[in-house]
């Protein structure tokens, strides 16, 4: 800011008079070294207020806060000074007559000048005084400046309308006091900074000094209490946003300066930190945010960050150093039913993250669903025609947003109303989620995960199964049992689940269990039988939720293929699929067995479902008497897993050691209800016993083994009367 031509010639006549020309005329003999004699500046500064701001002697005083501030970059320097001098407490002082001399009083223009100039010279020396002096920062606090500051931040109009340096040293200031330093952000909070940050990303004329204003309100926005201001402001958070989508469309256009697009990268990745931060803190800043215009802009700064050069994105290197660890990953072979590697984008990530959040709160269901443009936005994106080449960049760029749309319809997919829309309304979209984004084993993992995630909620209306079977769903999810990425392998597992169990529906049920029996082709012209691949995963997996959800699948193939409900028991496909199960039998018995033992103390319905499957294989009928037999088989042999441990790891010593050791034992213990047993489960057991006797008495004991049918009679048998 130029200083007019006769206030440079009065101070230079008049400013000798202080000690602040003398220390000044010896500062610069120095050549800006020496800080010595500053105690007679200071106490001049403090004592003689009205004369050091008057007249010319302002110009002398702005001069020595310069001095100062440059001393002051030096750590060792401002170390010192911080140590032996009073300079904070002199600074916040001399703030304070500045900052009350703008806002209450009305200067001509050159008068106004020479106080914003004496302004911006106090400010970086309290910004440069307080760099990592933590020491300083305190002195700062105490003497009142950090109220003064935030004043200055939203009364004093030429931050605003002179970013260079009046904004700059303002923000400067209040970013070094605040970093690190919980006291000191705290009151920034409490004065109100937050919204004058938020403010400076409304105008154009703040662009040069975005990434500082956006790292001060990084620093801000780490307290505890900035998440109360913006759940008590609900237009911060759309204003962050508002910021977002605004640089993203400026950096979209090509026209845009290099350097202006630096420091426009810079703002944009931290305000996306501050954002993702506050939401995943605040569930209420999340409601405040569901709203259809919030999460299409969302989904716009998503296709931004997706079209942009990652490396462009960063600049600290970190991407060049996960680039290097990912050539070494690409070395290792992977699994053949495992896809490679893709690549990833931490900020797509973390706005995808944002998306799911606030689709995922119960008040953006029905608001979000409703309106015609987001859903509109959402089935355009899973309908875009996807390139055959899948490591291409706008393949790659098409499953990112086709997860992130998956993922929000999913979440507004949790009523059985907006599940039957989507199916009735949208059939074409059901079909291609099922055929292009679940069943390609080329799409990105992520967007089959979100996808088969969908899919399984669209599954759970009792009206919208038919359907689901009708358009080939079971085929597609019977192939993904086998795959070794564990969410699409639960997934598929859940929504098979889902249809087998169509109560009322016996077409839909039959036409599910069937399919899980038949052979399917798979892509590289191997056939694999879904059933065969379940019971693989459910004996080999240490994923207790695989091994669970499997599990009952099996017990449910099981009740339906011996207890078909409204369908002809001598039907040759349901003939043909239990002699299929009778091959089976061990296979199927031994899971459902090791349910019982492994999970029944902490999931009593597992427990149970488990016991009426057995029931159902033990069933009086000769057919089944290989069911029998390894029933029987597994009541006295050692189980291959261990028994089930309570929840707390510290509790389970001794009742692990008290653990039953083999089925027959476990069984013993239901039919007594030791520990947490369902009365329901304790009469199941009794009746699966029952139907073993009934089986027993009437067939040949050689079929069995003895020590299995010795507990059978000796021990369970008495204890089920």
């Amino acid at each position: 800011m130029a200083i007019p031509t006769w206030t440079r010639r009065l101070a230079a006549t008049n400013s000798e008079q202080a000690p602040t020309g003398a220390w000044l005329t010896e500062h610069e003999a120095t050549n800006g070294e020496s800080v010595e004699s500053l105690d007679p500046v200071l106490h001049y500064l403090d004592d003689k207020q009205e004369e050091a701001v008057s007249g010319a002697q302002i110009i002398t005083t702005a001069k020595v806060f310069k001095a100062l501030a440059d001393v002051c970059r030096a750590p060792e320097a401002r170390q010192k000074i911080t140590e032996t001098t009073e300079l904070a407490h002199t600074a916040c002082l001399m703030l304070g007559r500045v900052y009350s001399d703008l806002t209450s009083e009305q200067y001509e223009e050159e008068r106004r000048a020479e106080q914003v100039f004496l302004l911006v010279q106090v400010l970086r020396c309290i910004c440069n005084l307080a760099a990592d002096n933590d020491a300083a920062r305190h002195q700062i606090l105490d003497a009142g400046g950090i109220e003064l500051l935030a004043g200055v931040l939203c009364s004093v109009d030429e931050v605003r309308k002179q970013p260079l340096p009046v904004g700059q040293a303002a923000f400067g200031a209040t970013l070094n006091v605040s970093l690190d330093n919980k006291e000191c952000t705290g009151a920034l909070v409490s004065s109100g900074a937050l919204h004058v940050h938020l403010k400076t990303f409304t105008s154009d004329t703040g662009l040069p000094i975005w990434p500082l204003v956006s790292s001060s309100l990084d620093n801000l926005c780490e307290h505890d209490s900035a998440a109360q201001q913006f759940e008590a402001h609900s237009d911060y958070a759309r204003g962050v946003l508002r910021s977002l989508a605004r640089l993203a469309r400026t950096l979209s256009d090509t026209s845009v300066n290099a350097d202006d697009a630096v420091v426009l990268r810079g703002a944009q990745r931290t305000l996306l930190w501050i954002l993702c931060e506050v939401l995943e803190k605040s569930a209420t800043v999340r409601k405040q945010l569901c709203t259809p215009e919030a999460v299409l802009s969302l989904f716009d700064i998503l296709e931004f960050y997706l079209l942009s050069n990652s490396k462009e994105l960063d600049d600290d290197g970190e991407d060049e150093e996960e680039e290097k660890e990912d050539d070494r990953e690409e070395a290792v072979s992977q699994p053949p039913n495992k896809p490679l590697p893709q690549a990833a984008n931490r900020y797509a990530d973390a706005v995808t993250q944002a998306i799911i959040g606030i689709s995922g709160e119960d008040e953006a269901l029905d608001i979000l669903f409703t309106n015609p443009q987001l859903i509109a936005r959402l089935l355009s994106i899973l309908s875009t025609d996807r390139t055959n080449d899948s490591q291409s960049s706008r393949a790659q760029r098409l499953d990112a947003m086709a997860a992130a749309a998956a993922l929000c319809l999913g979440n507004l997919a949790r009523s059985d109303e907006h599940c039957t829309r989507l199916v009735t309304e949208h059939p074409a979209l059901v079909r291609t989620l099922i055929h292009e984004w679940f069943a390609s084993r080329d799409t990105n993992v992520r967007t089959r995960h979100a996808a088969s995630g969908l899919l399984k909620n669209l599954c759970l209306p009792a009206a919208n199964k038919p359907t689901m079977v009708s358009f080939g769903l079971v085929r597609v999810a019977a192939l993904c049992i086998d795959t070794a990425v564990i969410p699409i392998q639960a997934n598929a597992i859940g929504i098979l689940r889902h249809l087998i169990n169509s109560h009322g529906d016996n077409s839909t049920t039959m036409q599910t269990t069937l399919g899980l029996l038949e052979e399917h082709p798979t892509a590289g012209g191997k056939k694999i039988r879904a059933l065969d691949e379940l019971l693989k995963v459910v004996r080999s997996t240490d994923i207790d939720g695989i091994r669970c959800e499997g599990t009952r699948l099996v017990a449910a193939v099981a009740k339906r293929i011996y207890l078909p409900t409204g369908a002809n028991k001598n039907d040759p496909a349901l003939v043909k699929a239990q002699g299929l199960l009778e091959e089976k039998s061990f296979d199927i018995v031994s899971p459902l067995v090791r349910l019982v033992m492994l999970d029944g103390q902490r999931h009593p319905l597992l427990q149970q479902e488990s016991l009426v499957a057995l029931t159902v294989l033990a069933s009086s009928d000769c057919l089944r008497a290989r069911h029998i037999t390894d029933i029987v088989r597994h009541l006295a042999a050692p189980a291959d897993l261990p028994a089930a441990k309570p929840e707390e790891a510290n509790e389970d010593d001794k009742e692990a050691e008290d653990a039953p050791k083999t089925f027959g034992q476990a069984l013993d213990r239901i039919l007594r209800q030791e520990g947490a047993v369902w009365p329901q489960t304790t009469l199941q057991a009794k009746s699966l016993v029952s139907h073993l006797c009934a089986i027993v008495n009437t067939s040949s004991s050689d079929i069995f083994e003895l020590k299995g049918l010795d507990f059978l009679q000796t021990v369970l048998a008495p204890n089920a009367k």
